[in-house]
């Protein structure tokens, strides 16, 4: 759980993919720090109703199944998040698809699959949720190191995370009169459950190119995530903001 001291009372957040990795930890860390925070998930319903009672003394939280590539899903969400809380003050975009293969290798399905998950889903959700978000509001998106590094196997995700910074630049310049930040992320290696299945060879070399000498965690990215958040970023939008420990 975080320590930061940055308080969200009476903020409202929605986070896609909030069951497991910087996800959860986002999630639990808002909630810490006072936001009421609304969650999707696509079928781990039990990590779901966990989350849920792991918090429930700190603020008001509940997961919402949903499959952001599916536009029906988005409108169903929407509708409910309105119905259970109002308006939405702070959107985070961090469900995604990874893949790593080589260029020569990948499929139409997987193409497909990655490009509906990691950038029309968000597109679509920051579209159907604007009428919610209130003015000041914040939307943060979850990209990746790999658009600015040369990731081995990477091409297509990195493409699909490039496609969603693009979006936060140019929407930033649409949203800025109601004063709405859109900003996105870029983690380096961070130690998620895609991680724990590198061998421990491919794990030190991943440590070793950040200046740190080490992965990142979980936490540090929700930290940067909770900033972002607060009334503190207010004169910071459009921004690709690298948080991966000197990569």
């Amino acid at each position: 759980m975080s320590s930061t001291t940055i308080d969200l009372t009476g903020k409202t957040a929605l986070v896609t993919g909030g069951t497991r990795g910087i996800g959860r930890a986002i999630v639990e860390d808002l909630a810490c720090q006072g936001a009421a925070v609304a969650f999707t998930y696509v079928s781990s319903a039990e990590k779901a109703k966990e989350l849920e009672t792991e918090l429930a003394d700190f603020s008001q939280v509940k997961g919402f199944q949903s499959d952001i590539t599916n536009i029906a899903h988005l409108d169903e969400l929407a509708t409910s998040v309105e119905r259970e809380f109002g308006t939405i003050d702070i959107l985070i975009n961090n469900a995604g698809s990874f893949i790593s293969k080589s260029f020569e290798d990948i499929t139409e399905s997987e193409f497909d699959k990655l490009f509906a998950t990691n950038v029309k889903g968000p597109f679509f959700l920051m579209q159907r949720l604007l009428p919610l978000m209130a003015d000041n509001g914040r939307i943060i998106n979850l990209s990746s190191g790999s658009t600015r590094h040369h990731v081995p196997l990477t091409s297509l995700y990195a493409a699909t995370k490039a496609s969603l910074e693009q979006f936060t630049r140019l929407i930033s310049k649409e949203l800025a009169p109601r004063g709405i930040t859109v900003n996105s992320i870029l983690p380096g290696y961070t130690a998620t459950d895609w991680v724990a299945y590198v061998p421990d060879e491919q794990k030190a070399w991943m440590a070793s190119q950040a200046a740190f000498d080490r992965l990142g965690t979980a936490q540090d990215i929700s930290q940067a995530v909770l900033f972002l958040a607060s009334d503190l970023s207010g004169w910071i939008t459009g921004q690709q903001i690298a948080v991966d420990g000197g990569l």
